[in-house]
């Protein structure tokens, strides 16, 4: 595993924390203050999906490589 897949892996992990951290404030505090976390859930959601492409895409490399 190179230095660019552990990165994308950390990129991934990240993502999905800051992502669930930010459902789970959208969902429990009410609605004036919810508004932000609310907002920020969708750009996490895309960065989190796009960091496991990525993750998937350097392991199957890895995996025709071998």
């Amino acid at each position: 595993m190179t230095d660019a897949d552990l990165g994308w892996i950390a990129f991934f992990v990240v993502c999905n924390v800051l992502g669930v951290e930010a459902f789970r404030a959208a969902m429990t505090l009410p609605f004036e203050k919810a508004l932000l976390p609310g907002i920020l859930t969708v750009p996490l959601v895309g960065l989190t999906a796009f960091g496991m492409t990525c993750v998937l895409s350097a392991w199957q490399e890895q995996e025709r490589d071998e």
